[in-house]
């Protein structure tokens, strides 16, 4: 178990009221995905998961270290390059380079969660 892996799992029992762990939130989500889905073809499920989980991931990371690119990457695991073209990808950084608000975001670029 590395680090980041006890040091949520310690988050996990200390707080009372705290949400059930990640695997288990993505576990039911997808499969209320898939049940909604019905018999309708389904291709390409593993990017659309990716993307959905992605930019929630990016941006919890940037706002945790106060929007520190090269902090945020450390902590990701991915180097600043990467994180920086994932962003853009996921319409978080303005024509400056600056990490966008989360309202400046949704407010210019409307995004649909199809998973919840």
């Amino acid at each position: 178990m590395t680090q980041l892996e006890k040091q949520y799992a310690l988050s996990v029992t200390i707080k009372d009221e705290s949400p059930p762990p990640l695997n288990e939130s993505a576990t039911k989500a997808i499969e209320h995905f898939l049940v909604t889905l019905g018999d309708e073809p389904c291709s390409d499920l593993y990017s659309l998961v990716i993307n959905q989980v992605e930019g929630p991931l990016l941006r919890a990371a940037m706002e945790h270290t106060r929007q520190n690119q090269s902090h945020a990457a450390a902590i990701l695991g991915i180097n600043r390059g990467t994180l920086r073209k994932k962003l853009k990808q996921h319409g978080m950084l303005s024509r400056d380079g600056a990490f966008k608000s989360k309202q400046r975001q949704y407010s210019t670029k409307k995004s649909r969660n199809i998973l919840g």
